[in-house]
């Protein structure tokens, strides 16, 4: 790697998720980026995961949290611990991927190549089948219920081989600028978990900045494997409900608000009959609340343009 390249801060939120976790640390340990450093957020683990990976993994900073503070929160602690320090870049990382030794220098590289880059991801492919991709790319649209992955279960044939800027930038393995999180503020905790992303993606691109999909780094994604196991599907649907229509609150102008009312129709009468098909009421229930939630959760101005609840 050449000399003088920028600090990147990787962070890596740990909730009772041990072997996953381990094995995110350890194929950290093989990138051939040189300034980096490693920070692990505990959120609150009650499995002992904690004191393992600490053992295990002694040159990665932890932080460890009281409680479960959620995506956003767990990760605020950290980006505001590496800001104060001084970085160039955060890498906000899934704690249920592994990576390729050179998807660190690859997005290094093409952020350096221009100023007004400030957010860019990589290639994701699933874990298995490892050559399936998760995500290329992605399409934001502001009458959709959710943004778009580009080549979403394709096999790669090369299609999706070209750097190119995107409209939407997903929070799985998501790089971005100091400069740009000191100007747009940290991630919006009243989400919680899930839209998160599409946040940060949306503000971004608010002050001006590009977001970049960059298909020479790569990394594969054992997809939701730690929400899904610790929330079930009913908490996923919960989250994902309460957040679609909190985005669309915090962004969608007038004209969008048929479509999206449309879309958000479509989407809810397909999961509920689908789970009610399963015999799963728990999980229609959850997807009910959720809505109502979204619509009933008090948004007030929050500082750094952001938006908070109480």
């Amino acid at each position: 790697m050449e000399a003088g390249w920028p600090k990147v801060s990787i962070i890596i939120l740990n909730w009772n998720s041990y072997e996953v976790t381990r094995d995110c640390l350890a194929s950290l340990e093989k990138i051939d980026y040189p300034n980096r450093e490693v920070v692990l957020v505990d959120n609150g683990s009650v499995d002992g995961s904690a004191d393992r990976l600490a053992r295990e993994f002694p040159s990665a900073r932890m932080i460890r949290n009281g409680k479960n503070l959620g995506f956003t929160g767990g990760n605020n602690v950290a980006i505001r611990d590496v800001l104060e320090r001084g970085t160039g870049y955060l890498l906000l990382l899934n704690n249920d991927t592994v990576v390729a030794p050179n998807f660190l220098s690859e997005l290094v590289r093409v952020a350096e190549s221009d100023p007004r880059i400030g957010l860019l991801n990589p290639k994701i492919y699933y874990f298995e089948p490892a050559d399936t991709i998760w995500y290329a790319g992605g399409i934001r649209k502001p009458w959709r219920v959710f943004p778009k992955h580009l080549g979403l279960r394709k096999r790669d044939d090369g299609s999706y081989n070209q750097t190119r800027e995107v409209s939407f930038i997903t929070g799985c393995a998501l790089l971005i600028k100091a400069e740009v999180v000191r100007q747009i503020g940290e991630l919006d905790e009243i989400f919680f978990l899930t839209f998160e992303d599409a946040d940060w993606s949306m503000r971004a691109s608010q002050a001006g900045f590009k977001q970049f999909y960059v298909p020479a780094s790569v990394i594969w994604h054992k997809d939701s494997y730690v929400t899904t196991r610790s929330l079930g599907y009913a908490g996923r649907n919960f989250y994902t409900m309460r957040n679609t229509i909190l985005f669309a609150r915090k962004y969608l102008k007038g004209p969008y608000w048929p479509l999206f009312m449309i879309s958000v129709g479509k989407y809810v009468m397909y999961r509920t009959v689908v789970d009610l098909v399963q015999g799963d009421v728990k999980t229609v229930r959850a997807l009910y609340h959720g809505l109502w939630n979204g619509c009933s959760t008090r948004i007030t101005p929050g500082p750094a343009g952001m938006h908070s609840s109480r």
